[in-house]
C-alpha cells in the first residue's frame, strides 16, 4: 500500500520546484487516469529531461512512489495502484530524426502514431507508420507494451532499435550502438557489444523510457489486401489452419487481423442494444449480426506486398488457399462490407493512420477489460482458447468479443470484457471474468503477453515457476533499490 503522506510530501516538493502548470491534482485530471479501485494522488507532466531527473529526485528523498505512462492526454493509459503519482511524458514530444534513406525514427516517449505520421506527410517522406488501431497511442508506450500493429512491421518490439533510460537514480543510459559516443548506427544495429538489455524496461518498473529508437517500412511497389469471411462459429479452426502455412513461409507477412462478427460490429458503433435477446449472444445470434453487416463469424484482414508479379502470382496462391474453406468469401473490393469498416481495416494495413469508426469498448458499456493470451496460429489450438474463453464469458454476462492478431509464428488474441463506466458492480464483475480467463487460460497453456491495470497479481501468479519473478527481484533491487517506481 502506497503511504498518502510521503505522496502529497513528493507532490508539494514537486510543485515547488517545478510549478503549478506541471503539477496536477485536479479531480478532472485524476479521473482521466483513474481504474477501477485506483486513483492517482496526482500527475506530473515534464517538459524535458532535466524536470524529469527532478521528479525522481523528490520521489527518491521523499519515498514517493511513480509510476510513468506515454502519453494520457487520451485517456489511454490508467494508474496501476492507487495513489500513485502518475509520471506523464507527453510534453515530451518531440520526433527527433526520420531516416528516409535508412527507414528509421528516433523520438521522445510522448511522440504518437498520429504526429509521427503528420510529420512524414509533411516531409514528403515515403515511408510507413505502423500502428496498434488506436492514432493517438504513444510510439514508445507501444513498444514498451509490446503491441502489435497490421503491416508487416507490426511486431513493435522486434522494430524497436535504440533506446535511451533515465534510471532511479538520475543517470541515463542510452543501449545498443548508442552506448558509443560516436556511433553512426543507433538505430541500425539492435544489439552493440556486450548483453541486450533494452527488453529490461518493457512492461517493467526498472526505469524510464526517454527516447526510442524504431524501424520504418518504405513504401512498397505494389500491395493487395483482402478480406476472408467465414460463415460459421467453427470455421475459426480451417481459417487459421490455412493461415498458419502462409505466415510460416511469409507469403502473408503482415500483422494479420482476425475479428469475431461482434468485434467488427463493435468497430462499426453498434452496442449490444441493437440486436434482439438479452444477455450473452447464442452463437445463432452472432451470425446473424454478423450477416446484418455484410460480415461472417469470423473475418480476417489480410495483405500481400512486393513487386507488382510477385504479388499477383501470391494472390493467385493466397486466394485458392482460403477458398478451399467451404462458405469463405474471400473479397477484394469491399463489395457489401460497411465501407467505413473496409476504408479503416484495409488502411490499417498499408500506413494509413486514423481512427477507427468507433472504440470496441462501446459493446456493451463506455469502457473495457481487455485479457490477452496468446496460442500458435494452428486451428486446434486456437479454437481450445475460443471455447474455453467464450464458455467463461458467457456464464459472467459477457459477450465474446475479441480480435486475434497472427505476427511470425503466434497468435495475440484481445478480449473484450466492455462494461459500464461509474458502475462499481459491473466493474467488479469485469476484473472477476477477467481474472477467471487468466487463470483458466493458463491452466490450458496460454499465457498473457500483456495486461490491463488491476490485473497484474493474477498474471503474475500464472508465470511463477522458473525463477521469473525471483530473478525480476533482484533486477528491480539492483536498479530501484528505494522502489520508487511502481510494481506493474
Amino acid at each position: 500500500m502506497i503511504d498518502q503522506a510521503r505522496q502529497t510530501a513528493t507532490l508539494g516538493t514537486l510543485t515547488q520546484a517545478l510549478g503549478k502548470e506541471t503539477v496536477d491534482t485536479s479531480p478532472q485530471t485524476l479521473a482521466r487516469y483513474a481504474a477501477p479501485g485506483m486513483v492517482p494522488a496526482g500527475v506530473v507532466l515534464p517538459a524535458d529531461e532535466a524536470q524529469l531527473a527532478r521528479v525522481l529526485e523528490a520521489a527518491r528523498t521523499s519515498g514517493g512512489v511513480v509510476q510513468t505512462v506515454c502519453n494520457g492526454a487520451y485517456g489511454l493509459e490508467k494508474a496501476v495502484q492507487d495513489k500513485v503519482i502518475v509520471l506523464d511524458l507527453q510534453k515530451m514530444n518531440k520526433v527527433l530524426e526520420v531516416n528516409d534513406e535508412l527507414a528509421t525514427c528516433l523520438v521522445e516517449p510522448g511522440v504518437t502514431f498520429r504526429q509521427l505520421d503528420a510529420h512524414i506527410k509533411e516531409k514528403g517522406i515515403k515511408l510507413w507508420v505502423d500502428f496498434p488501431g488506436n492514432p493517438d497511442e504513444s510510439v514508445a508506450a507501444s513498444f514498451i507494451n509490446r503491441r502489435p500493429g497490421y503491416t508487416p512491421y507490426s511486431d513493435h518490439f522486434l522494430m524497436q532499435c535504440g533506446l535511451e533510460v533515465m534510471l532511479a537514480d538520475g543517470k541515463m543510459v542510452r543501449t545498443g550502438m548508442g552506448a558509443m559516443p560516436k556511433s553512426t548506427c543507433w538505430q541500425l544495429f539492435k544489439f552493440g557489444y556486450g548483453p541486450w538489455v533494452d527488453g529490461l524496461f518493457t512492461q517493467s518498473d526498472f526505469g524510464v523510457v526517454t527516447k526510442v529508437g524504431m524501424w520504418m517500412m518504405p513504401q512498397p511497389p505494389a500491395h493487395q489486401t483482402f478480406m476472408v469471411a467465414v460463415p460459421k462459429e467453427d470455421d475459426l479452426g480451417p481459417l487459421l489452419d490455412v493461415l498458419g502455412p502462409l505466415k510460416l513461409n511469409m507469403v502473408v507477412a503482415n500483422g494479420v487481423a482476425v475479428g469475431n462478427a461482434l468485434h467488427e460490429a463493435a468497430l462499426l458503433g453498434k452496442r449490444r442494444a441493437d440486436f434482439e435477446g438479452q444477455g450473452p449472444m447464442a452463437a445463432s445470434a452472432v451470425k446473424a449480426a454478423g450477416e446484418s453487416l455484410g460480415l461472417g463469424y469470423w473475418n480476417l484482414y489480410g495483405s500481400l506486398y512486393g513487386l507488382p508479379d510477385n504479388v499477383a502470382i501470391l494472390w493467385d496462391m493466397v486466394k485458392g488457399a482460403f477458398s478451399s474453406i467451404s462458405g469463405a468469401r474471400v473479397i477484394v473490393d469491399g463489395k457489401g462490407v460497411d465501407p467505413k469498416l473496409w476504408a479503416w481495416r484495409m488502411g490499417s494495413m498499408t500506413g494509413v493512420v486514423t481512427d477507427p469508426p468507433a472504440r470496441t469498448a462501446g459493446w456493451s458499456g463506455d469502457m473495457a477489460l481487455t485479457v490477452n493470451p496468446v496460442s500458435p496460429v494452428d486451428g486446434e489450438e486456437a479454437v481450445k482458447l475460443y471455447e474455453l474463453s467464450r464458455d467463461i464469458c458467457a456464464k459472467n454476462g459477457f459477450d465474446f468479443v475479441g480480435e486475434t492478431t497472427a505476427i511470425w509464428r503466434s497468435a495475440n488474441h484481445r478480449q473484450v470484457l466492455s462494461h459500464a463506466a461509474g458502475k462499481g458492480e459491473d466493474a467488479a464483475r469485469a476484473k472477476t471474468c477477467a481474472e477467471a480467463l487468466i487463470a483458466a487460460q493458463a491452466e490450458a497453456g496460454f499465457g498473457q503477453i500483456l495486461t490491463d491495470p488491476g490485473l497484474g497479481a493474477a498474471v503474475a501468479k500464472t508465470y511463477e515457476k522458473g525463477g521469473r519473478s525471483a530473478l525480476h527481484a533482484r533486477v528491480k533491487q539492483a536498479l530501484d533499490p528505494n522502489s520508487i517506481f511502481a510494481s506493474v
